[in-house]
């Protein structure tokens, strides 16, 4: 049985993309579970939430902030929320909130913020923007093509909403035009971590692995890279054989146990004869749609 690194290497493009796809669900999920694991601690979660009833909303809001700024996300989301919950109409609090819950994988709650907020607001660049991210993310790509596009037609040189129809686009397999768009938001925003992320996925999710480590290594060069590009790139360098630099990168963010389950899992699905004969019969076929569940950043 040829070793990993020759398999890799002579990948078509959708065996690379279906291998990239199936790997990015299981590390997108795992990466969502652990996300709260390696926050920063910020306050005592009970005692965050027996506090917020007393809490002036002056003080709520500077706590807020102070969560956002810090990356503390599930304080973030605490304390928006509860903003939120106390005057639903509030924009930059249902706006922070939603990010929060995206941070934290709380998908399905983010969007059904946004989709009241929109309501609220149906021209407020901001909420369409951030209500497009929350349906990428969920998976609902057409939906947020054309709520992106609205938001975009506000705010045009905005390289997150920008970046954001790119991830859309990779989710309904139109990578050529999604990675149109990753090179529209660098422009804008010229080596931004989290576009070289999106657009280090984009490669893989084509079959294109050189690319996208290239890419992606450019990504988590940069200060302001976050855990995406890191497991983008443990995803890519997995990928292409090199477990012990992406068990490196799996373990900067993640618990040492969720970690090593994604590398047993990456090790085992490329030594599986049965997963590999069904991927010849993809050659000649049309490749399948990308799915939701990816590591793909939206700011």
């Amino acid at each position: 049985m040829p070793h990993a690194e020759q398999r890799t290497g002579s990948l078509s493009r959708h065996r690379a993309y279906l291998m990239a796809a199936s790997l990015c669900s299981v590390l997108a999920l795992t990466a969502c579970a652990g996300t709260e694991a390696v926050q920063k601690p910020g306050l005592d979660k009970a005692a965050l939430a027996s506090s917020q009833d007393s809490m002036k909303p002056s003080e709520l809001r500077n706590a807020a902030e102070e969560s956002s700024r810090s990356q503390d996300y599930v304080a973030a989301a605490a304390y928006w929320g509860s903003l939120y919950d106390r005057k639903p109409e509030d924009v930059e609090a249902a706006l922070n909130y939603s990010k929060a819950l995206r941070q934290i994988g709380s998908i399905e709650q983010s969007r059904l913020v946004m989709q009241r907020a929109s309501t609220l607001n149906p021209a407020h660049a901001g909420i369409l923007a951030e209500y497009g991210k929350a349906l990428a993310a969920s998976g609902q790509a057409e939906q947020a093509q054309f709520v992106l596009g609205r938001a975009a037609e506000l705010k045009p040189k905005d390289w997150t909403i920008i970046s954001a129809q790119g991830v859309a686009l990779d989710q309904m397999g139109q990578t050529a035009q999604a990675r149109s768009k990753y090179n529209e938001a660098l422009a804008l925003s010229p080596g931004h971590p989290a576009i070289l992320s999106n657009l280090g996925l984009s490669y893989a999710l084509d079959g294109d692995l050189d690319k996208a480590e290239e890419a992606l290594r450019k990504a988590v060069s940069d200060p302001r890279a976050d855990a995406h590009a890191r497991q983008n790139l443990a995803i890519v360098l997995g990928l292409k054989g090199n477990f012990e630099e992406a068990s490196r990168l799996a373990r900067t963010d993640l618990p040492q146990g969720i970690a090593d389950n994604n590398m047993a899992y990456l090790r085992d699905m490329m030594s599986q004869p049965a997963l590999w004969k069904q991927m010849e019969g993809l050659d000649d076929k049309q490749r399948p749609a990308a799915g939701s569940e990816t590591t793909s950043s939206l700011r």
